[in-house]
């Protein structure tokens, strides 16, 4: 945000305005001059400067340290480009960085270096994450049924004749052994009636088969016959 100009829209209405240090930043590195250099900085050099050297005001030092920081940004999204949280740390730079290849005086190749970080930031967001990552979905778990406390009736006979009462409980086994002997039996017929009814087809097939075969020899006969190759129609010596 130092490289921004005071007329920038997102210098005065930015997502970072929640840190009280960033409100009171100047552009300190918003070119405004002619950019002539764009070496990589000297660190021993500019230590050896003067405080008051005219150089730190200039356009060529502030494009150096734009350039610095756009190759330190760089290398930070190749180490942090498999966060979870890339998209929420580095697009709000890809904004800024998008902001400042707007600027009028920016040299066209630190344009171009800017530009650059900003559409890799963008892929790494899209490749890694936007394709990746899916929305919180709640587990899809078969409905659980109601557990029912049915009562279970016990059939029991009260009456005071034991004898009577057992007769009673046999008729009754008897009658559903003969419910379920006749149930088996109509198993058995409906089984014996299918068999029956496959190889009456069988025999059918077989029956049809022959009944083809010499229809078909009977009709070469009678066309061998027309044709004087049989009979009659065949020339005496």
């Amino acid at each position: 945000m130092v490289a921004l100009d005071g007329n920038s829209k997102l210098s005065r209405d930015s997502q970072f305005d929640f840190f009280m240090e960033l409100k009171m930043l100047k552009p300190l590195l918003a070119i405004q001059g002619h950019v002539d250099d764009l070496s990589p900085l000297d660190f021993l050099t500019l230590m050896a400067m003067p405080e008051d050297s005219s150089f730190f005001s200039s356009g060529n030092f502030r494009a150096c340290v734009l350039v610095s920081i756009i190759e330190t940004l760089r290398g930070f999204v190749d180490i942090y480009g498999g966060y979870n949280s890339f998209p929420e740390i580095f697009m709000p730079m890809s904004t800024l960085l998008l902001e400042l290849t707007k600027q009028e005086n920016m040299p066209n190749s630190l344009k171009e270096k800017i530009r650059g970080v900003q559409v890799f930031i963008e892929e790494k967001t899209h490749e890694h994450h936007h394709m990746l990552r899916q929305p919180l979905q709640l587990r899809k778990q078969k409905p659980v049924p109601i557990k029912l406390f049915n009562p279970k009736f016990e059939e029991k006979d009260y009456d005071p004749d034991r004898e009577r009462a057992e007769q009673r409980k046999l008729k009754k086994l008897i009658k559903q052994e003969a419910k379920g002997a006749a149930r088996e039996l109509r198993k058995d017929n409906y089984f014996l009636f299918d068999v029956k009814k496959r190889d009456k087809a069988m025999q059918e097939e077989e029956r049809a088969e022959k009944y083809g075969k010499a229809r078909a020899f009977l009709q070469e006969q009678e066309h061998a016959f027309k044709s004087g190759q049989l009979g009659k129609g065949r020339k005496r010596r």
